[in-house]
């Protein structure tokens, strides 16, 4: 039912499809869009004009309820909000806002299930301590689960990266069907991080397994060189990569309950320099895996690279 790739096809063209769910161009505008258009900011790392594509295997239809711009299908919905460079600079409390605007008009909708977020803001790392932008993000969105009342076990997989422009993007893939989340046994879990990492955990499972339409997928959130809860191999980008794999692959083991095998990579690259090595590095050893690399901040600054999964 749900499949994920990468196109140069023109982003308008893409859209007319009845079945694209979503399209994120990977281009370095994160601004106003329409009802499955996602320009994130979260630019291809060669400047090359490629869009991410979700597509389905029934008719999609679209539309706007308040802010939320949304497409869906009979069990799937992707809703994405955009915030503006002002709202960025309350980025806590607009970040709570917005969830709850969207967590609000997924229930409302009849998709209560939100399995897999995206969060792209500005300048990830600006800020010392507990004022460091990520760290707010993190405050803003727990707040708005609280409020609604999900616990630790229904957070769902997220990825949270820099972009080098303004304004900020969310969107979420929900569904009517129940999900289930899982952790990394060889990692603390993000809701349980100790304060040296804000004064809010951030809140997100490591993975999420999903039946549609008879069909299951695994979604592995973004991905790093951590263990415990503790960055390893600061500075070294091969340690650091074979570190984000290892962790990818024990999720595939302990955390794939339908043995899904791995389709897509997007990959996450903080430094320009590092993107060949990275390619070079993912292509031989995962020469099946379809992947894009793009340019991106890292929610820590010592992390290198991050690696999401789509699995099927």
């Amino acid at each position: 039912m749900l499949s994920h790739s990468f196109s140069p096809s023109p982003a308008i063209e893409l859209l007319s499809r009845k079945d694209v769910l979503a399209v994120i161009p990977l281009v370095k505008n994160c601004e106003p869009f329409e009802a499955g258009l996602i320009p994130a900011g979260i630019e291809e790392a060669n400047a090359q004009e490629i869009n991410e594509v979700w597509t389905v295997t029934e008719e999609v239809s679209r539309g706007k309820t308040g802010e939320c711009n949304w497409s869906k299908t009979s069990e799937l919905m992707c809703l994405a909000i955009w915030l503006s460079k002002n709202d960025c600079t309350t980025i806590e409390a607009a970040t709570k806002n917005a969830y709850a605007a969207m967590l609000s008009v997924l229930m409302e909708a009849g998709y209560p299930h939100p399995f897999r977020f995206w969060n792209y803001l500005p300048g990830i790392n600006a800020g010392q301590g507990d004022e460091e932008l990520y760290k707010k993000f993190c405050t803003g969105r727990l707040q708005a689960f609280e409020h609604l009342g999900y616990t630790p076990d229904t957070f769902p997989s997220a990825s949270a990266l820099g972009h080098h422009t303004e304004g900020a993007v969310f969107y979420v893939f929900a569904s009517a069907t129940k999900p289930v989340h899982f952790n990394n046994q060889n990692q603390v879990n993000a809701y349980e991080y100790p304060r040296q990492y804000g004064i809010s955990s951030p809140s997100f499972a490591r993975a999420t397994a999903l039946t549609l339409q008879q069909s299951p997928y695994l979604f592995i959130s973004g991905t790093a060189s951590i263990i415990g809860h503790k960055t390893v191999e600061a500075g070294n980008l091969e340690r650091q990569l074979h570190v984000t794999m290892t962790n990818i692959e024990h999720l595939l083991e302990h955390a794939n309950p339908d043995n899904r095998t791995l389709s897509t990579f997007k990959v996450y690259v903080r430094h320009p320099h590092h993107v060949q090595r990275t390619k070079d590095w993912l292509e031989q050893r995962y020469p099946g895996v379809d992947a894009v690399y793009t340019l991106a901040d890292i929610c820590r600054s010592d992390l290198l690279v991050e690696i999401e999964c789509f699995c099927r």
